[in-house]
Formats: C-alpha cells, structure tokens, sequence
C-alpha cells in the first residue's frame, strides 16, 4: 500500500505549496518583528535605555509571535486534515499483523485452499474514477483520477470549480456532461485504497492471496459508483459485463461464484439479480454459491436524506476524512448540488418509510430507550417545531424540486428510477416487477436461488445518525 509514482509527486507538490505559504507567513512575521526590535534597538540605547528593557521587549515580542503562531495554526483545519492524508502511508497487511494472527496465513496453515472464485463489488465512493475526456483545465490529468489518489485531493483543493464539474453528472440525464467523460478505474488497484491512509478491499485481497487466490479466481467488479443503476446498464453495460465475467470464472474453475459487496455495492448485487432473474429465472442457482453482503444499507440510510437536503458530507461513515475535506473546502450549495447529480444517491435513501423507521403513532422498533425511539422516528426537526417522519421528509425532499428541474433533475425523475415502499400483496407465479423496485428487498422478491447461501455481516453497538436538527437562518440568494 501507500503513495506511488504520480501520487508521491502530486504530494510533494502540495506539500511544497503550502510549506510555501506557511514559510512566507512566518518569515513576514519574523521580518516584521525584526525591523521592529531594531529600530527600537537604536532609539533605545540613543537614550541610554538598559539592556534588560530591550529583553523585555524582545520576550512581548516573542510571545506576539507565538501568539500569531498559535491562530494561524488554529486557522488551518484544510491544511491540518490535508497534512493527514500526504503524512500517513497505510502499512501493508504484514505490517499489522504478525505471520501467526493474519487470517490469510492461519487457514493456509489449516490447509485451507481456493475453490469458488470470489467477485469483489466496492460500494459508494470507493472506486476510483479516471479522466478520459475533460475541459482545458483538466486535459493534464487524462487517465489519471478524479476521485481517488493525491490528484484527487489536489484538484479539490486546489482547482476546485473545475474538479466539481468533472464529478458531477448531468443534472438532466444524470449521464456524462458534454466535453466530460469519468469512467472507473479497473483491476485491484480500483478498489484495494482510495488514498493514503484510506484502505478499502487490500486487506481481503492480500489474506485470499495467503490462501493461494489470484487473478485467475478473484475479480474486482469496480463501476462508476455516481451512476444510478439503470444508468450503469444504460452506459457501461456494467451488468452484461458482470454475468460474462461470473460465467467465465464459474467456467474456469469448475465452482459456482462467491460475491462479496461493501455497502451500496449489495444494493446493486440485488438489482443485478433480478436483472439477469428477469432474463434467466435459474442463473443465479447454476452460477452463485454464496452471496456476502457487508454493511450493506439495504433499507437505506437517513443520510441520504440530509445529503441531498442541505448538503451535508461531514463525519459521514462511508466517507470519512474525505468528507470532513468535502464539508470544510466546498460550500453547502455546492456539495448539495453535486450529490443530487449522481443517480446512486437515491439509490440510499431509505426504503420501507413509516413502517420500518416509525411514526407518530408507533416509534422507531428498533430503538429500546422510549423517548429515543419517539424521538428517532422523526427524521427531521426544525426549529419551528416542524418534525416530519421518514415518508413525509422524502415528500418534502422531492418537492423542494420540482421548480429547479436544472439542479435537481434526478429527483425530479426519482419516481422512473427507484421506490422506496413497502409490498403487502403476495407475489404471484412468473410475476415480472418493475425493475424500479429491483433495490429494494421489500418490494421484490430474492432470486429464484434454493441453493445460494446469503450472508450479511454489520457492525454492532456503533451509534448511527437517525435525525437532523435544522435551524432557522437567512437565506441568502440560493445558497441555504
């Protein structure tokens, strides 16, 4: 792991800019005291002043200095954050554990050898994403990333507007922008770190390596994670290319395949199995021997909602310190505007509304503490004493859209893409659901599979955001 090739130079660059700065700060200071001292030094002694008087001087002035230190210090959390992620270089896998508590190596020492091959599929924001066509002030970085790696970080902070131009998808479309084209990046490499100090999948690869996996019976499944899931199909044939890729390896190996999806990237291994179902009712059957979802929000996140609300990024789980430079360097408005571009937000607002997240009349269930799940079961607050369920928040967030179809496109069309309901009616032999519904496991049905074995693995006793607080400011322009 850790910085390589154009990252090292991307780091050195910003690190070189802003020791620059911190260097023209201090020097200014120090300049500024030092003409200082030295013409009090000559008025002082011209009036035969006595040199202890100087020294008192000299240490007010120091801890001026220091002083001036200390706020300019305070002052750079951007900066501060940005030292994080050029200064920590994840260790490798072997660097963390010692040969006798690696898994990897315990179950090769048990024995234990490949036999399915296993597809990997990264969730939300954990592919990276390359440049393949852009505008004019990001043509130097063709086929090097937008999002992931040190260019990443240094176009955000440091090219700002044209980096979230090139992020954003049309707002219309919810396709490529003219002039603009990201696609992901492909292989390992894709996935296994986002950035220095980020790692995702390399600590599963490297311990299925210790076991004797390797390219030939394990695949990183990486897609353009902004794209909603029909669009992924529309644009990339990500789906066709996903059942080829299975069938090859199921092939190859003489074994069904084992999928393994992080966060969004099980809500999109639900909706490709009823996409090939819906072709082929057996082909998960003949070609899955297990499914292993991990934290995967099958029923959505109240996040989304306050995402695509008001634009918030900060201490998000899934984003982590990238987030936290997401909410310090770009405005509200404009993070806002940038996740409602993506169609894959929708895809995690939450599913099942009053009746799993809880209403007025009945609390959140999944809440013991009674005023907490009261609480809980309102997702929104306002300072005006307005509280609105989860039902009532996605209204109120799909109707904030309607008179701006240019910045909300895809929520304006939210209803042609995904659902968020709950199904009470049984399902009926050969019955064919809208593939709006495919994401969500309370409106379809799992794949006709008898033989797939699924496992779901989440953290537990992890305090997890549930409601927002919102309160009453002026609105200045459009920006709120």
């Amino acid at each position: 792991g850790g910085l390589k090739g154009e990252e090292r130079r991307e780091a050195k660059r910003i690190r070189q800019l802003f020791e620059k700065r911190r260097f023209a700060l201090v020097s200014g200071i120090m300049l500024g005291v030092a003409a200082i001292l030295l013409s009090d030094y000559y008025g002082l002694h011209s009036h035969g002043v006595v040199q202890d008087v100087l020294d008192l001087y000299v240490k007010q002035s120091h801890d001026v200095f220091e002083q001036s230190r200390r706020m300019f210090l305070e002052s750079t959390t951007e900066l501060l954050q940005l030292q994080r992620l050029l200064d920590f270089t994840p260790a490798n896998t072997s660097e963390v554990y010692n040969n006798m508590d690696r898994p990897g190596l315990m179950l090769a020492a048990a024995g234990l050898r490949p036999k399915h091959p296993v597809v990997m599929v990264p969730g939300i924001v954990t592919t990276g994403l390359e440049l393949w066509q852009g505008e004019e002030c990001a043509k130097k970085y063709f086929r090097q990333r937008m999002w992931g790696t040190m260019t990443m970080v240094h176009n955000m902070l440091l090219n700002t507007r044209c980096w979230l131009r090139h992020m954003a998808l049309n707002s219309s479309t919810g396709l490529d922008p003219d002039g603009i084209k990201l696609r992901s990046a492909q292989g390992f490499e894709a996935a296994d770190f986002v950035l220095g100090g980020y790692w995702v999948w390399s600590k599963l690869i490297e311990n299925l390596a210790d076991i004797g996996y390797d390219p030939s019976t394990m695949h990183m499944a990486a897609y353009d994670w902004r794209l909603s899931f029909n669009k992924l199909q529309e644009r990339d044939r990500f789906f066709s290319r996903a059942k080829k890729t299975i069938e090859s390896l199921v092939k190859v190996n003489g074994e069904k395949a084992v999928i393994v999806s992080h966060s969004m990237g099980g809500n999109l291994i639900l909706y490709f199995m009823q996409w090939v179902g819906d072709k082929d009712p057996q082909w998960v059957d003949r070609n899955v021997h297990s499914f292993v979802s991990i934290a995967s929000p099958f029923l959505g996140t109240p996040k989304a909602i306050s995402a695509l609300l008001s634009g918030e990024a900060k201490d998000t789980a899934e984003m982590g310190l990238l987030g936290s430079l997401l909410d310090h360097h770009i405005t509200p408005f404009e993070r806002r505007k940038l996740f409602r571009s993506w169609g894959s937000s929708l895809a995690m607002l939450p599913r099942g509304g009053n009746k799993i997240w809880g209403d007025r009349g009945h609390p959140a269930p999944d809440i013991s503490d009674a005023n907490m799940s009261h609480m809980a079961a309102h997702v929104l607050h306002f300072a005006d004493g307005v509280r609105m369920t989860t039902d009532e928040a996605i209204d109120y967030l799909l109707q904030k859209t309607v008179a701006n179809k240019t910045d909300d496109g895809n929520l304006i069309n939210y209803e042609d893409e995904w659902s968020h309901g709950v199904r009470v009616a049984p399902f009926k032999d050969g019955e064919r659901t809208h593939n709006r519904t495919w994401a969500n496991p309370l409106e379809s049905r799992l794949p006709k599979a008898p033989n797939m074995t699924i496992y779901c693995m989440y953290g537990y006793g992890k305090e997890s955001e549930r409601g927002y607080f919102y309160a009453n400011v002026t609105e200045v322009g459009s920006e709120r």
